[in-house]
């Protein structure tokens, strides 16, 4: 298959969506399809250019988004990216966000008659804040959200989201089109210990001055509101008491770090909580060699793929109860879950300070996170598409059957076509020549009006010989 992915997000940006977008058109490529990936331009280029070979990735002209910063925006229809489609032979599209890059997804393929399926990566009502920083809370609000996510989703010919928890969720918004379930898989290999020399972590450790006794909490990804990292640091006061060795290592950035500071300092617990900043994609894999235990607070992931990431490094993962992990996580097996954040003081002293526990935690998320492949995933989604395709030729031999039904409908079978020139509200007056900007184009209206006219009497006349 010839596969065009359109997204909002791809590298150099560093987040879920991106890995995800990444893993999967490796792994289609690896199965012999052709996988083409359409983003936003990270400038203000004119063209849209192709910016890379494996996998061939074209960047589409963009400007800088008002509403949301710093992310970027694009017109909803683009001719040039039709003829590219074009020229590719596109067997199906698949977008991965609802926004600028998202609209043209759906308006290309309407216009090419190429069947859709989208990814649903986002719960939207989770993230109304972003949108010019809250200050419009009280028109976009998480209802709006809703009814955006269900006018936008119920378009595509077909879903894709990575939880029960999210189909759960648009089946109550109202969407109706048919949504498969398909956890986003991971490249495992980047993330085990086998890969890294002890050396190159220790001076990894020693950059960012964890001492040699410390024990470290890992908190990684977008440092931003929804992911309820201040509720970590709203306990690391507690943690000190009972596990005086454990600091927090947070890496990451986002519009929330500058707060985030400011409440360790607030809670004099700066010295316990390291702030790494952004690290390279590349050398994520090496971040999590320095964490004995990986922590979340957030319930507005979808999937979590820090998850998987923390799971394959064979790091114990400390996170809140939520639908989004009921299928991946089994608490006192492969993870400890809390409903409550005052319990993490207590799971935290007793996981780090029983080796034995922590590494059967640790053997039990490795054993647990080894279905989640790229393969796996890459095959699912391959079924989707086929499912998507197989559903799209379908509903359009269906529309082709029915043209032309309604004009046997008893509404319909007396009408009469009446010609422009004797409709006396065709044309208005200025539009007669007489008066206004539209003088001396009455001919020129006429004509066309007139084709129309005759198309449709043919057509009528057609339909009334096939209904004799």
């Amino acid at each position: 298959m010839n596969i065009a992915i359109i997204t909002d997000t791809y590298f150099p940006d560093i987040n879920g969506v991106t890995s995800s977008i990444y893993t999967l058109a490796i792994a289609l490529r690896k199965r012999g399809h052709r996988v083409y990936i359409f983003a936003t331009s990270e400038n203000n280029s004119p063209v849209i250019r192709r910016v890379s070979k494996h996998p061939p990735v074209f960047r589409i002209p963009s400007i800088p988004m008002l509403l949301v910063r710093p992310y970027r925006t694009t017109m909803p229809y683009s001719f040039r990216l039709v003829q590219i489609l074009k020229r590719l032979k596109i067997d199906i599209i698949h977008t991965q966000t609802e926004f600028s890059m998202g609209i043209i997804g759906l308006s290309s393929s309407m216009t090419c008659h190429l069947p859709i399926v989208h990814t649903y990566h986002t719960m939207l009502e989770d993230y109304t804040h972003y949108i010019l920083n809250g200050k419009v809370s009280g028109i976009i609000t998480p209802e709006v959200a809703q009814k955006f996510s269900k006018t936008f989703c119920n378009v595509p010919t077909g879903l894709i989201v990575p939880t029960e928890k999210v189909k759960n969720s648009l089946r109550e918004y109202g969407v109706y089109k048919p949504i498969y379930v398909i956890p986003t898989g991971i490249d495992l290999s980047p993330f085990n210990k086998s890969n890294f020399d002890p050396k190159e972590i220790d001076a990894l450790r020693e950059k960012l001055g964890i001492k040699k006794g410390d024990k470290i909490l890992l908190s990684l990804g977008r440092v931003a509101k929804e992911k309820s990292i201040d509720k970590v640091i709203d306990q690391m006061p507690k943690v000190a008491k009972v596990s005086p060795e454990v600091k927090l290592l947070i890496v990451g950035d986002g519009p929330a770090l500058p707060e985030l500071k400011e409440q360790a300092e607030r809670l004099n617990v700066s010295d316990r909580i390291i702030f790494a900043g952004a690290a390279p994609y590349a050398e994520i894999g090496k971040y999590y060699q320095l964490g004995d235990a990986f922590i979340s607070a957030s319930t507005s992931e979808t999937q979590g793929l820090t998850y998987y990431e923390a799971m394959a490094a064979g790091l114990p993962v400390i996170a809140r109860k939520d639908d989004a992990v009921n299928d991946l996580f089994e608490d006192g097996t492969n993870a400890r879950l809390f409903r409550n954040e005052d319990e993490i003081s207590t799971i935290v002293s007793e996981l780090l300070n029983d080796p034995v526990t922590a590494a059967r935690y640790s053997e039990n998320a490795e054993k647990t996170v080894s279905s989640y492949s790229a393969e796996t995933f890459a095959v699912r989604v391959e079924e989707a598409y086929k499912n998507a395709i197989a559903r799209y030729v379908r509903e359009k031999a269906i529309r082709r059957a029915n043209v032309g039904k309604l004009h046997f409908s008893k509404k319909y079978k007396n009408a009469k076509l009446v010609p422009p020139e004797e409709d006396k509200h065709f044309l208005k007056e200025e539009a007669e020549g007489k008066v206004g900007p539209f003088k001396g184009m009455r001919n020129a209206v006429a004509s066309n009006a007139r084709k129309a006219y005759l198309t449709a009497y043919r057509y009528a006349h057609l339909l009334r010989l096939r209904k004799k």
